[in-house]
């Protein structure tokens, strides 16, 4: 069975200029990505998709492919996720006649993702009925506990938000992490985007697991999690 990762990363970041390559813990933050993908046991196949020459230097440095550099109409700030995986898959089986049975995306913005929950992405699809399976966590701030701003003044996001004044009593609420969106090539094909109409969840609430590197702070997290985080567990859990 053929399974591809596909990891997008484009050159043009206006959060964290040249993000994908910024340095953590010693290495280019789509390193990180790189690295997970080749410890999972499942995917056979791993390209980036980037706009950029450094990028693609780096990345075949690190052991992925690239088979081609992505035109700009696909990496600009507006470009989706989506288009960039419909024009990589396009590319391959038009220059390679490659067509892979499972495809699964992995955001460079999610660096401590464990190989182990790449794997089992690709496991739950196979022995499921699913059109994908995603990695999500726990809503921590919860939309029915929110407001609106409306003519200069704060109003609840729902009318019998007061009801909602305990965590407990709140409905379970996901976002997805960014650290694995697999899907068959066919649900794509089929549905015209990834996720399809049976997704099936991967729960992580480890919060190393789940950060999301978007903005400078987020670095700064990541980056502090990465020296610190390990030995400061310990050392509560101890206390």
């Amino acid at each position: 069975m053929k399974i591809l990762a596909i990891i997008p990363a484009r050159g043009g970041s206006k959060s964290i200029p040249l993000k994908n390559i910024r340095k953590l813990d010693g290495m280019p933050l789509v390193a990180h990505t790189i690295r997970s993908a080749k410890k999972a046991k499942k995917i056979n196949r791993i390209i980036v998709s980037t706009d950029s020459e450094k990028i693609a230097e780096i990345a075949k440095k690190y052991g992925a492919e690239i088979p081609f550099l992505r035109p700009k109409k696909f990496a600009r700030d507006d470009s989706s996720t989506l288009d960039v995986v419909r024009h990589a898959l396009q590319f391959l089986e038009e220059n390679e006649n490659y067509v892979p049975d499972i495809v699964t995306i992995l955001l460079p913005t999610s660096p401590f993702r464990p190989p182990n929950l790449i794997d089992k992405t690709i496991n739950t699809l196979k022995n499921t009925n699913a059109t994908s399976v995603v990695s999500v966590h726990s809503a921590k701030l919860h939309p029915f506990k929110g407001f609106t701003f409306e003519k200069n003044f704060l109003k609840p996001f729902i009318r019998d938000h007061l009801k909602y004044y305990q965590r407990q009593k709140l409905p379970p609420l996901y976002h997805t992490t960014g650290a694995a969106y697999t899907f068959w090539n066919s649900t794509l094909k089929k549905y015209g985007h990834y996720y399809g109409p049976r997704m099936i969840p991967i729960i992580s609430d480890d919060d190393k697991t789940n950060i999301d590197v978007d903005y400078i702070f987020d670095f700064f997290v990541a980056e502090m999690t990465s020296k610190y985080w390990k030995k400061y567990a310990v050392k509560l859990r101890k206390s």
